[in-house]
């Protein structure tokens, strides 16, 4: 019922004392009981095999019966008594010791609402005749409480962040809210590029921003560094952080998620992105397929730039149509494919005309890219002025 704690590791209990002292009582007792329930179990088989005074005859049938039957139980029980009890409990144990306090506060809230909803639910079904609606009333409890301990594991952070928003006052009116979208969680590299600020203040990013506290130390370990370069890319990093806290198109989280047997920060990295189900953004190249390989969606900002790099550079050549007049003289206007505006000074002479460009500069603006060029024809006179050779000085000017 609470799968939603789970971390994806082995359960492995510790061989401490007192964790042998608690099985070796649980096996004690188990054996009692076993032995006890077999007895008794036993004497219902004889009865109802030799007859109801079977067990005051004294025959060594019974005697057999019964003696088989309490060794039985005894040695079922013994063996199955740590794992209906003590295993459960230090299963129990490990999740509170290591889950995070968020999952614990939606676990906690989950199973709280699914409760009260059975308890609704069994004040309806419990006249049932047969003891049918305690059954179902059970029954339904159950799935609830599963239902609500699932719900509120997986979702804690959509509800943190609709309580966050209703409660707070500080947020402008007109600012965007930050949507829910699967969480990222972002490692050094990224942190010290420093680009992620700029991607969030653009509001592209949907999920809420996730830095281990592990990740803070390594930063605080570069800051901390004798080399200046080193030192300079760390106090980068940590400024990024502060600058992504305060960020109002994003929520930018510090979690205390970590994982003591591993530790290699990016082994750490990978098990917090599947814990939290949530992308990793990463520039460092044995990170990013070490990721992959175990099914963990990466995000790399340089494949986002490459993704949005111009589609032409300055220095190349276009054939163009010079659709109209520009606004300065001389100046003709053609467009790409796309739409984007390309402005051809020399072009006006050139309209409804497809002529031969070459790019001087691209503009990228919030409205758009723009284009600026040159017509071929343009360029040669410049180009042939500086291969001509100067002119002789004259008689004249030599006297």
């Amino acid at each position: 019922m609470v799968a939603g704690l789970c971390f994806n590791r082995p359960m492995i209990a510790p061989q401490t004392p007192r964790v042998r002292h608690a099985r070796i009582l649980a096996r004690l007792v188990g054996a009692v009981v076993g032995m006890v329930a077999g007895v008794l179990y036993g004497g219902y088989i004889a009865e109802q095999s030799f007859g109801h005074g079977a067990l005051s005859g004294g025959d060594g049938a019974v005697l057999a019966v019964l003696l088989g039957a309490g060794v039985a139980g005894a040695a079922a029980l013994a063996l199955a008594a740590p794992l209906l009890t003590v295993e459960p409990f230090l299963w129990l144990e490990d999740i509170l010791d290591h889950a995070p306090a968020g999952e614990l506060l939606g676990a906690l809230a989950g199973a709280t609402a699914g409760l009260l909803i059975s308890a609704l639910v069994a004040i309806l079904l419990l006249p049932l005749p047969w003891g049918i609606g305690l059954g179902v009333s059970g029954t339904v409890a159950c799935c609830l409480v599963y239902v609500g301990i699932r719900t509120g594991t997986k979702r804690r952070d959509a509800f943190a962040d609709a309580l966050r928003r209703r409660g707070s006052s500080a947020q402008a009116a007109g600012d965007p809210e930050p949507q829910d979208g699967v969480p990222i969680v972002l490692d050094t590299s990224v942190l010290i590029d420093g680009r992620i600020s700029d991607v969030a203040a653009s509001g592209f990013i949907q999920g809420r921003l996730l830095i281990a506290g592990f990740v803070l130390e390594e930063l605080q370990k570069v800051a901390d560094s004798g080399d200046s370069l080193r030192r300079s890319r760390g106090r980068r990093g940590l400024a990024v952080v502060e600058e992504l806290k305060r960020q109002v198109h994003v929520t930018c989280d510090v979690i205390d998620d970590d994982f003591p047997g591993t530790p290699e920060v990016d082994a750490k990295l990978v098990k917090l992105a599947r814990s939290r189900e949530a992308a990793l953004m990463t520039q460092d190249f044995n990170l990013n397929r070490l990721a992959s390989v175990q099914g963990i969606k990466v995000l790399n900002l340089n494949d986002l730039a490459n993704a949005l790099k111009p589609i032409v550079s300055s220095g190349e050549g276009l054939e163009l149509t010079i659709v109209k007049e520009g606004k300065e003289p001389l100046q003709g206007v053609g467009y790409l494919d796309d739409g984007t505006m390309v402005v051809v000074e020399g072009g006006r002479d050139h309209l409804d005309h497809q002529v031969h460009v070459t790019v001087t500069s691209v503009l990228q603006t919030a409205a758009g890219r723009m284009i600026f060029a040159t017509t071929a024809t343009d360029l040669r006179p410049a180009v042939e002025g500086r291969h001509r050779p100067a002119p002789r000085p004259t008689r004249a000017g030599t006297r």
